[in-house]
């Protein structure tokens, strides 16, 4: 009795030492004028710390707790989904009133039922079946990073929009949620436009075994193109996911007024 004792205590004590590795991916993003913006991602039990020049971002998939930071004013602020969500929703409802008071009367109801449906659908990743959304594999088979990839094509309504190079040897599922982050891209990153397709049960299909290491994605007759430069599993510090040090913290409205892109990317939608 005591031996079994002695064991269940030593794997208690060995357990925190036993957990999984978590993923450390850097990158690189060229948009369609050619600048080239690198981006980091710190993934581990389901928190997803994201970095680039003029934003980091980490998100708690658990909790749906936010930490934002701006590091070129070194500033920061605590907040979750549902709070930022309903802050951005007011301000582009607030947008909407202003732009209602310059359409005529009898054309005003219709036109703010129509716009309050699309707020909805631009804050809150929609449920997009994408029946006409085709992956295909192609016969391209090349080696990323060390790791064996083969190539696929996506199309929509025999339109091209993406091509990929995946691989079956890295697998950060067990670290993320990759639904539920999807939906924090979507709010926190509105430029990204592909997030709708990567949520379709196709894509995210193809996704719960494996990982992408380099995107070719077309829109508007553009290219832009992100490649995976370094990927490692490796245990992530808990003070990645903290508030960071040596940064003023500010409440979500003055977060948001100091961001110039509240104005570019949530208000363009009405003009």
């Amino acid at each position: 009795m005591k031996s079994i004792f002695k064991i269940s205590l030593l794997i208690i004590v060995l357990l925190p030492l036993q957990s999984r590795a978590g993923w450390l991916i850097t990158g690189r993003y060229i948009d369609r004028e050619g600048n080239t913006i690198m981006k980091r991602y710190f993934i581990q039990d389901n928190e997803v710390k994201v970095e680039k020049y003029n934003l980091i971002y980490s998100c708690n998939l658990k909790t749906g707790n936010i930490i934002l930071v701006d590091p070129v004013k070194l500033v920061y602020v605590k907040t979750t989904f549902t709070a930022y969500y309903e802050k951005m929703k007011a301000i582009k409802l607030r947008r909407l009133n202003e732009l209602l008071a310059l359409i005529p009367e009898e054309q005003k109801k219709e036109y703010e039922s129509m716009y309050t449906a699309q707020v909805e659908q631009q804050l809150i990743l929609p449920v997009l079946t994408y029946d006409s959304l085709i992956i295909s594999q192609l016969p391209d088979s090349v080696k990323l990073l060390g790791r064996k990839t083969k190539k696929f094509v996506i199309s929509d309504n025999g339109l091209k929009k993406e091509e990929f190079f995946y691989t079956n040897e890295v697998n950060i599922a067990p670290d993320m949620d990759f639904s539920t982050f999807m939906r924090f891209v979507y709010l926190l990153e509105p430029e990204d436009k592909t997030i709708k397709y990567q949520a379709s049960g196709k894509y995210k299909e193809l996704m719960k075994n494996g990982y992408v290491l380099r995107r070719f994605i077309f829109e508007e007759g553009y290219k832009s193109e992100w490649q995976v430069n370094n990927i490692e599993q490796k245990n992530i510090p808990a003070y990645e996911f903290m508030t960071p040090a040596l940064c003023k913290e500010l409440t979500l409205d003055k977060w948001l007024s100091s961001r110039k892109e509240v104005d570019d990317n949530y208000y363009d939608d009405y003009e």
